[in-house]
């Protein structure tokens, strides 16, 4: 028995496209930043992705239990603490980690500068757990918390998004709020899979390897 033409053209067609749903960090300049990233590797991946924007600590939580598909813009090793995740090899953002302070501190040591010093950290934001751990610090759950905290004096140095609007403000009022340069680190952010999407890897990797050596990844439109 043939097929008839039109039956073959719908043969031949996927029975639907891979959609993921991928946690990203609310209310946080750089995973807005990383989201454009992932929305383009995903259209050359072939690939439709959604955001659920959550809390940080929450994001990975929901990834490694399969609420979610999987986690933007984080660092590497965190499959080791969440073993359901698949991280894609290549990065999907470079994060330039800034520390501020009232006063112009030294940190030409990068994070080791930042010890014997009191530090107020975002809740769920890896890099900064990881890299203040064994420090004294004070965990709070945005940057609004953060900076009353510094302005009170309950931390000296604070871990901040230098594109906040807050942190912004704070930077132009009197007294300034210092940007410490040089940043501590440029950690490389990865996109973390859920293991039941571990096929959709190497299709990921290779689509933000064609963005970096088109310059694509460096020219993604704002929405």
């Amino acid at each position: 028995m043939k097929c008839a033409p039109a039956l073959l053209l719908l043969l031949a067609l996927p029975l639907r496209a891979s959609e993921l749903q991928l946690s990203v960090i609310a209310n946080n300049v750089t995973h807005e930043e990383v989201w454009r990233v992932v929305q383009a590797a995903a259209r050359r991946a072939g690939v439709t992705v959604v955001a659920r924007m959550v809390p940080a600590e929450r994001a990975l939580a929901l990834a490694n239990s399969g609420v979610t598909d999987g986690d933007a813009g984080r660092i590497e090793g965190l499959d080791k603490q969440y073993p359901n995740l698949v991280r894609v090899p290549e990065p999907v953002f470079y994060y330039a980690a800034y520390a501020f302070a009232y006063n112009r501190l030294e940190v030409n040591a990068g994070w080791e500068s930042l010890r014997g010093h009191a530090i107020c950290i975002r809740r769920g934001i890896k890099l900064f757990e990881s890299r203040t751990e064994g420090m004294p610090r004070q965990v709070l759950d945005d940057e609004g918390s953060i900076l009353r905290m510094l302005r009170n004096g309950g931390c000296e140095v604070a871990l901040l998004e230098p594109n906040n609007l807050a942190v912004k403000e704070e930077m132009a009022a009197r007294p300034p709020l210092f940007q410490l340069r040089p940043p501590l680190e440029v950690a490389p952010l990865y996109i973390y899979l859920h293991k039941s999407h571990a096929d959709l890897v190497p299709s990921f990797a290779e689509a933000l390897k064609q963005m970096r050596r088109d310059g694509a990844i460096q020219n993604v439109p704002s929405d």
